[in-house]
């Protein structure tokens, strides 16, 4: 989590915490013969520039080939992927569905920013980028194949093939002749400069790192906000390690597990790269071949819990609880609303209208509490100058009110915390959301970026250069909300401006947050704004008050709780030591 969400997550608990609790508001196929493809066809090769990085590389002269060097590009509904029969390689990813603010598609790989290689690590240290490769292309109904094979002159033979069906991956295998014999593992490296795909760098940098799932079903990550290189070695095998960005990511994931690998992070000043991310492994053999999986697609939760274990960790949705509740609640919300509306505008309005439908009985027990609070508030605050400057008396006779009137100080309070998941788990998805990105709503042109109503012309630390509507809105409808809630008790002290001084902070927090989290508080204020008045037409204080007396006349005589009786005792031990020290 960058430093700003922390600090708003942290100033919301705070917030919460502090007012509720004062003044609470009521398959990879078989190694098979590739020409055995039936009802193929070839694909439109193009020639290869000559002036490439490629070229760095020397000639491996124990690998002949008549053929020439050659890019060429195979696609899908989805993925546009650009191949080099040098290396036998991905050079060149795009994605066709997603743009940038350019409108140009969204660019996650590019050989000239990076490179994919192996290495077999036999004795003669064999370059996959020091060779040439024949290549052959088919294609039927279901997928695309790209196959390359080298011949050396000591008849070991390596043939490469990539296979692009209808989704985000691309399945490949390196299979070797039997004249590689007793070689265990191939080095795998890929080294990769991540292009800025986003509007805001900071926070797209801050969303930024790179994740990893071993066999042992551990999840790890390098640092995100970081700008210290970060280089972790990692002991046990993987199953899968993700470049990931704040809204796509581009991972290798293995059939052969992932071992001995080191992975390295460097923070890049640039207005055009983001970080620059690098992998290095050893894959192991099993039956002359290796497999892995390239996925270069959208961090979007339904694809990829389909991928693999735990993929889905490529958007962070929160904590341990917060997590599981994004993924069974609130994406099945989302989902589910999708399915009604293309307008994010809308379906976030509806999401809003939607929970606080359900938790309409928590929110209406919360002000039936408050409301009882207020009516015992004067009492209270007589027992208060009672016992001025004694606190402990003072709390014992108020928690004997209480008991004898049957009304929990904590009633209030106690709907509102169960309450505290949705609010924390919308902080951590719609952010989140690629579904958000680039989609516009009334003054916001991207609800997955700050809505800005003008722009500074200079920069205003911890505000930012420009002003945010919603992030206006949402403070406003805070203090209008808290003021109404105010109303239920009498409040004194540094508690009667906290919450003025908390929704100020949060104006300069949330400036930078994005359109559709600061749009969603602002709208479930508006509805707990409309909940509260609403409320107040059904709740009768004269009954209440009928309420509290009969029950302080049912508990007159009747025997003390024991959460009384030890507080009592309690007391009574303090005093005592109280007396012996003097």
């Amino acid at each position: 989590m960058d430093n700003n969400r922390f600090i708003g997550f942290t100033l919301i608990m705070l917030l919460i915490l502090t007012y509720y609790t004062f003044f609470p508001p009521g398959q990879i196929p078989e190694s098979e013969d590739i020409n055995q493809t039936p009802n193929t066809e070839v694909l439109d090769e193009v020639q290869i520039n000559p002036k490439t990085d490629e070229n760095k590389y020397k000639k491996n002269e124990k690998f002949l080939s008549s053929a020439v060097e050659e890019k060429f590009e195979v696609d899908n509904d989805l993925i546009r992927v650009t191949f080099s029969n040098k290396g036998a390689k991905i050079v060149d990813v795009k994605l066709k569905e997603y743009s940038t603010k350019n409108s140009q598609e969204v660019h996650l790989y590019d050989s000239k920013r990076g490179d994919i290689n192996f290495i077999l690590n036999d004795n003669e240290n064999i370059n996959f980028n020091e060779i040439v490769f024949d290549k052959n292309i088919k294609s039927d109904s279901e997928k695309k194949t790209i196959q390359f094979s080298a011949l050396g002159v000591d008849n070991k033979k390596i043939t490469v093939i990539y296979e692009i069906g209808d989704s985000y991956i691309i399945n490949s295998r390196v299979l070797l002749n039997d004249e590689f014999n007793g070689l265990k593992n191939i080095k795998f490296q890929w080294e990769n400069n991540l292009i800025h795909q986003e509007e805001n760098i900071v926070n797209e940098k801050n969303q930024t790192r790179i994740n990893f799932y071993s066999l042992d079903e551990s999840f790890d990550y390098t640092s995100a906000t970081s700008k210290d290189d970060e280089e972790i070695k990692i002991e046990d095998p993987l199953k899968w390690v993700s470049f990931k960005q704040q809204f796509f990511s581009s991972a290798v994931i293995s059939d052969n597990n992932i071992i001995n690998s080191t992975v390295l992070s460097k923070y890049v000043e640039s207005d055009e790269i983001n970080k620059n991310f690098s992998v290095s492994s050893d894959i192991p053999i099993i039956n002359n071949s290796i497999s892995l999986k390239f996925y270069f697609g959208p961090n979007k939760y339904s694809i990829l819990k389909e991928i693999e274990s735990e993929f889905h960790n490529n958007i962070y949705l929160g904590w341990i609880g917060v997590g599981g509740f994004n993924r069974y609640v609130i994406v099945p919300i989302f989902n589910f609303l999708e399915k009604i509306t293309s307008n994010y505008g809308l379906i976030i309005l509806f999401m809003v209208v939607l929970i606080r439908i359900v938790v309409t009985p928590l929110t209406y027990k919360s002000h039936l509490s408050m409301a009882k609070m207020k009516v015992l508030n004067p009492e209270i605050q007589e027992i208060r100058k009672k016992h001025d400057g004694d606190m402990q008396k003072s709390q014992a006779e108020i928690m004997e009110l209480y008991t004898k009137t049957g009304v929990s100080p904590l009633g209030g309070c106690l709907p509102i915390l169960f309450q505290l998941p949705i609010l924390v788990s919308v902080f951590y998805f719609l952010p989140n959301a690629i579904e958000l990105r680039g989609k516009s709503f009334l003054w916001a042109s991207d609800l997955s970026n700050y809505d800005s109503i003008l722009d500074l012309p200079f920069y205003l630390p911890l505000y930012g250069d420009h002003i945010s509507l919603f992030t206006i809105l949402m403070t406003v409808s805070t203090i209008l909300i808290n003021k109404a809630n105010s109303q239920m008790q009498t409040m004194e002290g540094p508690m009667k401006t906290i919450q003025y001084v908390l929704p100020i902070m949060f104006l300069f927090i949330f400036n930078n947050f994005s359109a559709g989290l600061t749009y969603y508080y602002f709208l479930s204020n508006v509805a707990s704004y409309a909940q509260i008045n609403i409320f107040k037409m059904f709740v009768d204080e004269e009954k209440i008050k009928k309420e509290i007396d009969f029950n302080r006349k049912r508990n007159l005589n009747s025997n003390k709780s024991s959460f009384q009786l030890r507080l009592e005792e309690a007391m009574k031990a303090r005093q005592e030591k109280k007396k012996k020290n003097r």
